[in-house]
């Protein structure tokens, strides 16, 4: 039987304890179909981002009125690799793993569950060798204090072992990462064009209002080894739902630009020196989002678990955000055209 993740604590003495029966008679899980530890998927996005609009100067505002345009693009590749597979980590599933945890600890003593983890790290030490694993378990059940525990979950009674069993601990989970070993995982560009104009801005310098039009426009060619190179997204896979989550990380992604004015008296105002940096998508998510997660994650059904084949098309909003008026929205409708394929390089 294999050992459950460790970094799920709450599964842990339930495993054991199954560990226990397996070996005192009781039967084990097996493992469900999920891709190879290591197999590489390729997650490959297109994204346009435009918005359009007009406010009004408030009361004490310097300006009468403001248009803003907005017209981005982008199209961007990430390579993923495939997680070891995990449990699952259900509310319904945690739950009977703390019933079980309970009974588990009023059984086993920590001197037993310390003799357990200790085969436990025997046995992973053998990193898949059967033979090497085969002789390890060979010993674990000559060991005097293992027999002693398996003596103990024999006699623990129908009730913890008719409750372990209820747990589910085959694996149902497996994510999709960037390598964070790997320098460059995504790939792409982005190209965005934002323009502003706004009307009847009050000339400090006397001569009445004057109205001023600035344009920013920028492409970014995501270069091997780049910091913008490095930028993460992430899949789940659930076997026991058959879903997927899937996470697209197109706010990661934007243009330094050069600013381009002119205004309505003196017309160009001649090479600027002033940069912005304008995101793919806005600068915040819709109103209501507490943040872009809830908006770029996306769900749906799975197909196979051992290769999985997605792709989906999303409408969203964003809001482009306005530093010298945060309490104005101006919303971006955004595309994303997505797939996911396992099997790239």
């Amino acid at each position: 039987m294999r050992c459950p993740d460790r970094n799920n604590p709450a599964l842990l003495p339930v495993a054991g304890a199954l560990a226990l029966f397996v070996a005192a008679g009781a039967p084990g899980a097996s493992a469900a179909d999920f891709a190879p530890m290591g197999s590489v998927g390729i997650l490959s996005f297109k994204v346009t981002a435009k918005a359009a609009g007009q406010v009004k100067g408030k009361g004490g505002a310097d300006w009468d009125r403001q248009e803003w345009q907005m017209d981005n693009s982008g199209q961007l590749a990430i390579r993923l690799k495939a997680l070891e597979p995990n449990l699952d980590d259900s509310r319904d599933n945690m739950g009977k793993a703390g019933a079980v945890k309970e009974a588990y600890d009023k059984t086993f003593s920590e001197k037993d569950q310390e003799i357990q983890e200790k085969w436990e790290d025997k046995i992973d030490a053998c990193d898949g060798n059967e033979a090497c694993e085969n002789r390890v378990r060979g010993q674990m059940l000559s060991d005097p204090q293992y027999q002693r525990m398996i003596r103990k979950a024999q006699g623990a009674g129908p009730d913890i072992m008719a409750s372990a069993k209820a747990v589910d601990l085959q694996p149902r989970i497996q994510m999709w990462v960037t390598d964070a070993q790997e320098a460059s995982p995504a790939r792409g560009s982005v190209q965005v064009n934002l323009a502003e104009k706004t009307y009847g801005v009050i000339d400090t310098a006397g001569g009445g209002k004057v109205d001023i039009s600035c344009q920013w426009t920028g492409k970014l060619d995501i270069a091997p080894g780049s910091p913008d190179s490095k930028v993460g997204a992430e899949l789940r896979v659930n076997t026991r739902t058959s879903t997927f989550e899937i996470r697209i990380p197109a706010n990661r992604f934007g243009a330094a630009t050069k600013e381009s004015c002119s205004d309505s008296k003196t017309g160009s105002h001649g090479p600027s020196k002033n940069t912005r940096k304008v995101p793919l998508i806005g600068q915040v998510p819709a109103r209501g989002a507490a943040n872009f997660d809830q908006v770029l994650t996306f769900k749906g059904k799975l197909g196979s678990a051992r290769s999985p084949q997605l792709r989906g098309k999303e409408t969203l909003t964003t809001d482009l955000g306005d530093a010298n008026n945060p309490a104005a929205s101006r919303p971006v409708k955004v595309t994303i055209e997505w797939q996911f394929a396992a099997g790239g390089r």
